[in-house]
């Protein structure tokens, strides 16, 4: 069942709230004294269910607290709608701040068992913000398939500090997938968008699926070649920007989160998009970002230049960091300081197996 703890996503320069209404309410978000309402072209919605609410980032950043409202509608009618007294909760808010460290926790691929992220996070200890990298749900047949990824985030940070959520190729499969984009962050509808905390920037990227859109395992569901495509513009659009972007003032750290390393060589039918990925690798050195944060691959691996795996010259080291196993779930914490990123592979065993800084 979902949390009805809301879940702060970090999308360009707003906070998306998502969380879970158990009743028939209308619902608001107060930040500073502005209320922000949970409407459709001026129209309060009130079925129950997962709801969205976007505030600007910087009016939380500086408020550090915001407040739930919920009003439950007894019965909604065409005249003289019957409700009852509002229901409030305020949270606390951590925003990510400039600093010498800022401790970030990623995980993923879950594939549907939130135990085992949460205890890899207890592992690493106090972060500032949390990466959920993709694939928590092993397939989307039905609605209920989304509550891993919500549920963690929502267990993990109680509303208390962002999230950025990156889309995992599992979450493309299954009847409910094209139901997904109520339930998760999005950019003028997109699941690509750059994203900023404290003196971090970041692009997050989605390659969709893993395997050609022909392949008889999806039987026509996906169109991902041209999705792709379009974040190759996506990019180039950003690189135009990068006053505004990567090259703001206070970015001192820029990130790429991809749940599939696409700089990765894998075997077929799995190596797809060559000439996609390579410009990707190609025009990304202009941002200068210090690491790819990926998951995907089931295992640890920092991919360097010299890398075996790497198919084609990467802009910086990919992070590879959710080894999954049957006795546990691998996960990453990441040190941001003045000279670059420590990186931590970690699992739910309460082990940590890598320390290393690129």
């Amino acid at each position: 069942m979902f949390s009805t703890t809301p879940v702060v996503y970090a999308v360009g320069n707003e906070y998306q709230i998502i969380f879970y209404v158990r009743c028939c309410a209308y619902a608001k978000i107060t930040v500073g004294g502005i209320d922000f309402d949970d409407c459709v072209c001026g129209v309060m919605r009130s079925a129950k269910g997962i709801r969205k609410i976007t505030v600007p980032q910087k009016l939380l950043d500086k408020a550090e607290e915001y407040t739930l409202v919920i009003q439950p509608v007894v019965a909604r009618l065409a005249y003289r709608t019957q409700v009852i007294k509002t229901i409030e909760k305020k949270y606390r808010f951590n925003p990510v701040k400039s600093g010498c460290e800022i401790r970030a926790f990623m995980t993923g691929d879950a594939h549907g068992n939130a135990e085992r992220s949460i205890k890899a996070a207890k592992t690493f200890g106090r972060f500032d913000f949390l990466i959920v990298n993709g694939d928590m749900s092993n397939k989307c047949e039905k609605i209920r398939s989304f509550e891993t990824h919500h549920n963690v985030a929502a267990q993990l940070t109680g509303g208390k500090i962002p999230v950025v959520y990156a889309r995992g190729n599992h979450e493309n499969r299954g009847a409910a997938a094209e139901l997904i984009y109520d339930y998760i962050p999005l950019k003028d509808g997109k699941t690509y968008y750059t994203f900023r905390l404290g003196s971090i920037w970041g692009l997050v990227l989605d390659c969709g699926e893993d395997k050609q859109d022909e392949n008889v395992e999806y039987g026509g569901s996906v169109r991902f070649h041209s999705f792709r495509q379009e974040q190759t513009d996506y990019i180039r659009e950003i690189i135009a920007n990068a006053k505004n972007e990567s090259d703001a003032q206070g970015v001192e750290h820029r990130v790429i989160v991809s749940h599939i390393p696409f700089i990765r060589d894998m075997n077929k039918p799995f190596t797809i998009e060559n000439e996609t990925y390579s410009e990707w690798a190609e025009i990304l050195k202009q941002i200068k970002p210090e690491a790819i944060i990926s998951a995907h691959m089931h295992t640890y691996e920092i991919m360097r230049d010299d890398a075996k795996s790497a198919r084609f010259p990467a802009p910086c080291p990919t992070v590879v960091g959710t080894e999954c196993r049957d006795e546990y779930l691998g996960a990453t914490g990441l040190i941001f300081e003045k000279e670059g990123i420590t990186v931590k592979f970690i699992t739910s065993a309460g082990e940590t197996v890598l320390s290393e800084k690129i």
